[in-house]
């Protein structure tokens, strides 16, 4: 994918109980912030965009490309990030992509090759494989991880935590290469694997 320099983009993630929105300059950030919005995401998320454009005098006819985190995480506030960034690139006929959370971690980790996950529900967890090395990238998939071979993986950190990260991966650059259709990532297992599960238990 080419990257364009000069490019004004505006980020968004809520794909946590957190509104995080990011202004960036190609790789500069021009303003950041973060606010717990628990339920009240849908109501307090378009007010924060304004704020936050307005707070460097910009508006949103000045924003190139649109960036929503598309996950893995809350399918509802997912959901809710990637309808805003839509319509507002819509609306200004500019491009929106997606930004995945395990694609953040895997570019502030500086590690050549590692697997990231994200829980899911119990010992469910979306997973996708890096090789920095050999440009070589998984799919996103689903894997049961039990707590022996936990360290095998790079946890995302939820919420709150996840901020940094965030600012560090736009620093790199290397964040847009990740850049993807701006759709929830949205994995679950088939009904054969349901049923074969159902199996194992009775």
């Amino acid at each position: 994918m080419v990257y364009i320099k000069d490019m004004t983009r505006l980020l968004v993630d809520t794909s946590s109980d957190y509104i995080v929105i990011v202004v960036a300059q190609d790789n500069d950030i021009l303003a950041s912030q973060l606010i717990y919005a628990g339920k009240k995401m849908s109501e307090l998320l378009l007010e924060q965009v304004d704020n936050i454009l307005k707070s460097i005098s910009l508006t949103i006819d000045d924003i190139d490309e649109f960036y929503a985190g598309i996950g893995p995480g809350s399918f509802t506030g997912v959901r809710i990030g990637v309808a805003l960034i839509l319509g507002l690139s819509s609306g200004s006929n500019k491009k929106a992509y997606g930004i995945s959370s395990l694609d953040v971690e895997a570019v502030v980790s500086g590690r050549d090759t590692l697997k990231t996950a994200s829980l899911l529900k119990g010992d469910c967890y979306a997973v996708r494989d890096y090789d920095f090395t050999n440009n070589v990238f998984s799919q996103y998939y689903l894997e049961e991880i039990i707590d022996n071979n936990i360290n095998d993986y790079t946890l995302i950190n939820n919420g709150k935590s996840y901020f940094p990260d965030l600012m560090f991966a736009v620093q790199s650059g290397k964040l847009w290469d990740f850049r993807a259709e701006c759709l929830p990532i949205y994995l679950r297992k088939s009904e054969a694997e349901i049923n074969l599960d159902k199996k194992s238990i009775s």
